[in-house]
């Protein structure tokens, strides 16, 4: 009897970057088509706003931690309630000094994207310098190299053959190399198809989207 055969396509896991905050475009390092390694720069915003922000609350900062010291020096001992109660009021106003100075820090730390994975741009959303964006428009949409898998859709008569992981062998027509790869567990789709994913041993040449064949 004739192994069955069940054709499927070659999936990957895409990743859709966007900027934390929102703000101008100052440049975009990584297009469409180009290559990424995990750590690379993909994108900046302006820092112009930014770094004025956090130099505002630099000098707040500076302010509140002035008027706290005045106030230990004016009140070296604390003899009544009314002191110690204005000394926590000068404690806290310089605590939330503090904090608003590292939110500002952060958000100048987020003008910069950088690519989480190891992969390729496939889409940088027309990105140009100069634009306006936020955090919900204008994805960058990077394929993970590590994330390719062979998937097939296979009948409820089918079911018994996958109940457990087994070896898989992949053609792909048009290309001369045979995958092999390992059935994954049944997934059921919301449109009442049955799909088991082959984690592929090796993914050299593939494209996302071929279509194939595995037994």
């Amino acid at each position: 009897m004739a192994e069955k055969v069940f054709k499927g396509k070659v999936k990957a896991r895409v990743i859709e970057l966007r900027f934390a905050t929102s703000g101008k475009l100052a440049g975009i390092f990584k297009e469409r088509g180009d290559i990424v390694k995990k750590g690379d720069l993909v994108g900046s915003l302006d820092k112009t706003l930014f770094q004025l922000e956090l130099d505002r609350q630099l000098g707040d900062y500076e302010k509140k931690r002035s008027e706290f010291e005045i106030f230990n020096l004016q009140k070296k001992e604390i003899t009544d309630d009314l002191t110690k109660y204005l000394k926590t009021g000068e404690q806290a106003e310089l605590n939330i000094s503090v904090k608003e100075v590292e939110l500002a820090k952060t958000k100048l730390d987020q003008i910069n994207l950088f690519s989480p994975i190891d992969g390729i741009i496939i889409d940088d959303s027309d990105l140009v310098p100069g634009v306006y964006i936020t955090p919900a428009s204008s994805p960058i949409k990077i394929l993970d190299n590590s994330s390719y898998s062979f998937e097939i859709e296979i009948e409820q008569n089918d079911l018994p053959m996958f109940l457990n992981p087994r070896p898989m062998t992949i053609k792909i027509p048009g290309l001369e190399k045979t995958y092999t790869g390992n059935s994954k567990l049944i997934i059921p789709s919301l449109n009442s198809k049955l799909l088991v994913e082959i984690e592929l041993q090796d993914n050299t040449g593939l494209i996302l989207g071929l279509e194939g064949e595995a037994y």
